[in-house]
């Protein structure tokens, strides 16, 4: 059973950029004809800008150690994110070289930091919304002295307790959506540089989706979900074998998903 670490509070930002749109190129978003793994695959490309969000912005982990209510750093939502309310909070720990925990963060002398951080709330846009949940649990490594990296490992959860999808013709889906995720070696250039994508790493989730009374009866999926980056404006997003683009400068109200070597979604 889940445990929850932390007591949610106060209110943050989530991106929902989730307009699902089709694509022209068969060997991407119309490859993936199952709409529960579209789904999933489109929760998992929203999440990623919402990382993207955080690791992109000032550090700002000066003050407490434990905030809760608005702000943070690098508010969930990604770079362009308003988005409905959540309730959140984040809490985080420094480290030096030696391992002694810190008081404060310092520029210089922090090496480390553990930051954990969970939003939940309703979130929509468009012709998808959903009610979400996530958890992620984070260390931030390499930050000794003038570093030009820094380096996320970590892991999370999350759960889409009803996501609710129109399609052009009309036809509503409602899926639930629940799931595990792991950062590896996820190298991003300190707030500030140019550019600012990360350089490598991957995040790979394992997700459960299911549909109750949809067209097809009751339906259940499971997904294997892994995304690499590789210093550029977008990252490869890789569902049950299905190839896709994420595109990293995704703006509100656009689907962060494209076909590989098609066309933006839109």
């Amino acid at each position: 059973m889940k445990q929850r670490r932390i007591v949610v509070r106060g209110t943050l930002a989530l991106f929902a950029g989730l307009a699902v749109a089709a694509c022209d190129d068969a060997t991407g978003l119309d490859s993936l004809e199952d709409g529960l793994l579209l789904d999933m695959a489109i929760v998992s490309a929203d999440a990623a800008l919402e990382d993207l969000g955080t690791w992109g912005m000032p550090f700002g982990f000066r003050g407490p150690s434990r905030v809760e209510g608005a702000g943070g750093p690098g508010r969930p939502g990604g770079r362009h994110g308003i988005g409905d309310a959540l309730s959140g909070t984040r809490e985080k720990t420094f480290y030096d070289a030696a391992g002694v925990e810190q008081e404060s963060y310092d520029e210089l002398t922090t090496a480390s930091i553990h930051f954990v951080s969970e939003v939940s709330g309703d979130v929509a846009r468009d012709d998808w919304s959903a009610t979400i949940y996530r958890l992620r649990d984070m260390v931030i490594t390499g930050m000794e002295g003038e570093e030009t990296h820094r380096t996320w490992n970590g892991s999370g959860e999350e759960d889409i307790t009803r996501s609710r999808n129109v399609a052009e013709d009309g036809t509503v889906r409602t899926s639930q959506m629940s799931g595990t995720f792991t950062y590896t070696d996820v190298v991003v250039p300190v707030p500030g540089s140019e550019p600012r994508y990360p350089i490598s790493g991957t995040i790979t989730r394992s997700m459960t989706g299911s549909v109750v009374n949809g067209p097809n009866g009751d339906e259940t999926r499971s997904a294997e979900i892994t995304i690499t980056f590789d210093g550029d404006e977008t990252a490869t997003i890789v569902v049950n074998g299905v190839e896709m683009e994420i595109d990293l400068t995704t703006r509100e109200g656009r689907s962060p998903l494209r076909g590989r070597g098609g066309k933006r979604g839109s």
